[in-house]
């Protein structure tokens, strides 16, 4: 039985098994900020998918960039994508400044693709969840489907 608890520290969030239960930590750095916060989760709920049900072994090189690439597959996508980098700038006063904050492992062209190819293999031409694409994500998801049309078109 899984549990859930959350914790303030530098990560983002934490998968761990102790003495056969599951325990997903999540940083309270997020609650604030709807969109990283799903992404947070979906990515740890793919660790208990993935290394808790022994689809793959935890020793596996690339098992943190399946884990990212399981939530495409399990239509989380967007919000990962869309947290893979974020850019702020605030203003308030004398003092202005600006952030930015990288989440996840794949980078926005890898979700950008990804995306498209799950659009594409569920016979997506214009899918309407990719209005919700933000910046750069959107861009290469759209480059993705271009791509895909045209090798796809090439080989037929």
């Amino acid at each position: 039985m899984p549990s859930f608890e959350s914790k303030g520290t530098g990560i983002a969030g934490h998968y761990r098994e102790t003495a056969g239960l599951v325990k997903i930590s999540l940083s309270t750095a997020y609650l604030r900020d709807p969109m990283s916060l799903v992404a947070v989760i979906a990515h740890e709920l793919g660790h208990v998918l993935l290394l808790a049900d022994k689809k793959i072994d935890r020793d596996r090189k690339d098992h943190e960039f399946l884990t990212d690439l399981l939530t495409v597959q399990t239509g989380l996508g967007i919000f990962t994508a869309n947290s893979a980098f974020r850019f702020t700038q605030w203003s308030g006063g004398f003092k202005q400044g600006w952030k930015a904050q990288r989440l996840g492992y794949m980078t926005e062209p890898m979700f950008g693709y990804a995306l498209a190819l799950f659009a594409w293999t569920r016979g997506e031409l214009k899918p309407t969840w990719a209005e919700y694409l933000e910046g750069n994500v959107k861009d290469h998801f759209k480059s993705g489907m271009k791509y895909l049309q045209k090798t796809t078109r090439a080989r037929a």
